[in-house]
């Protein structure tokens, strides 16, 4: 009977690749370290790749700087816990062993119980450190397992640890790009102009705040003790002379006023009953000089009561803007003598007052040029002239220390308005450039230093 061509033939079973050579895997773990492009990869390759060419329980690298022994990296481990137990015992291995010099070569040995005071014992007594460059300098590869290393595992581990202290060197060798001549004439032109332009003289200048204020405006003072009842005006608001701008609570002067007014109505009386008498009895005309006197005396308290209560009402001495606070908190506050309670100033007299900083102190001469940048219009300067300046700092109320400084404004249309904010720049002599952008630097070194 003849064969089924419709039988499914079965395909050849695929020849099975064979198992790679030492000497495969010796030259594909020597192309991975060569790819690494930076030293934490190849610490990491270095201890877990290697068990694919060495079996080994552990693989530890570990850096020197002298005989002082640090692990850096452990097999199957991300980061090293140096806290650890094992990491501080293994450390003080390493460490007696590196002052012993027995890691500065190629060295098998065994470890010892892991701790004195128990029956632990390392389960990889069997070690053979490799050190990574010529005598150990750049660290030690160590690997450790439960059985003796063999001269063949010896000698390729010898032989990955020198690549891996190569390529761990080649790694940290910072490459220094030579300069062409065109690129060296450039830069040597570039510093020179720098140093050049250090030497160009500019003005020392300094920044601070600053406020439009009065000159010379008129303080108004209470004439007497009391309590401010009401407020006739606005507040910075322009007034005329003569135009009344505040009342104090007058209740004790008018009553005062009215006693006078009676006590001189009755003196007045006692002089006219007096003057009638004395026509008809001789000794009353010894009483016309007493009531004289006393009338006198009643009219005089009368023109003091009057004088005490007109001054409950207090008038602006002359022309100009009422400057005092809000209107509220002044209203019921008592007063004493000669307490300023608001000031009258002139709208086309101002001065600029400005708290220059402590470090400005060679800055502040008179006549010295200043220009104040107004918060309402930043882009337009004022210019104006110092005229007097504080000789010694004075606290403010945020706490520092400033001088206090006065500049006039140079331009006789001037429209600062009174109480604009902003900031003023102060201009000084003249110093090179290089000091002036260094200044700081050499003060803070001054005071460190003392030269």
């Amino acid at each position: 009977m003849g064969a089924d061509p419709l039988k499914t033939i079965e395909p050849a079973p695929k020849p099975q690749a064979a198992p790679a050579t030492p000497l495969q895997r010796l030259v594909t773990l020597e192309g991975e370290a060569l790819k690494t492009t930076d030293r934490l990869a190849l610490k990491h390759m270095a201890v877990n790749t290697t068990r694919k060419l060495i079996p080994a329980g552990h693989i530890i690298w570990l850096s020197r700087a002298g005989n002082a022994v640090k692990i850096e990296a452990i097999s199957s481990q991300a980061d090293v816990d140096n806290t650890s137990p094992f990491v501080q015992w293994m450390r003080a291995q390493m460490n007696g062993r590196a002052r012993a010099g027995e890691i500065d070569s190629t060295t098998t040995f065994e470890f010892q119980s892991r701790r004195t005071d128990d029956n632990f014992t390392y389960p990889f007594p069997y070690a053979l450190s490799v050190p990574l460059g010529q005598n150990g300098h750049l660290g030690v590869l160590l690997l450790t397992r439960d059985t003796a290393f063999t001269e063949s595992e010896t000698a390729l581990a010898t032989r990955l640890a020198r690549l891996y202290g190569t390529q761990w060197a080649a790694l940290g060798a910072k490459k220094r790009a030579r300069m062409t001549p065109r690129k060296k004439t450039v830069f040597l032109g570039i510093v020179a102009a720098l140093v050049a332009c250090g030497f160009i003289p500019v003005p020392m200048t300094t920044l601070a705040p600053a406020e439009v204020t009065a000159s010379n405006p008129f303080v108004i003072t209470a004439p007497m003790d009391g309590v401010i009842d009401q407020i006739l005006v606005p507040a910075n608001s322009a007034v005329i002379k003569d135009q009344p701008l505040m009342r104090l609570v007058d209740t004790s002067y008018r009553n005062e006023y009215l006693l006078a007014e009676g006590e001189e109505s009755v003196a007045k009386a006692k002089l006219r009953q007096a003057s009638l008498t004395s026509f008809v009895d001789e000794a009353a005309k010894r009483e016309i000089a007493i009531a004289r006197a006393e009338q006198e005396l009643a009219a005089a308290r009368k023109a003091y009561a009057r004088d005490r209560l007109s001054r409950t009402v207090l008038s602006a001495p002359m022309d100009g803007l009422a400057l005092f606070s809000d209107p509220q908190s002044l209203m019921g506050k008592p007063v004493a003598t000669g307490e300023a309670v608001m000031q009258i100033a002139d709208p086309a007299r101002v001065l600029l007052r400005i708290d220059a900083p402590l470090t400005a102190g060679e800055t502040l001469q008179s006549g010295a040029r200043v220009r104040l940048f107004l918060d309402s219009d930043p882009l337009s300067a004022i210019e104006a002239r110092i005229d007097q300046a504080s000789y010694y700092a004075a606290p403010k109320p945020d706490g520092t220390m400033a001088y206090t400084v006065y500049a006039r404004f140079e331009a006789s249309d001037n429209t600062a308005r009174i109480g604009a904010r902003g900031v003023a720049k102060i201009y000084g002599q003249t110093a090179p450039l290089g000091f002036w952008l260094l200044r700081r630097p050499i003060t803070i070194a001054r005071q460190f230093v003392g030269f």
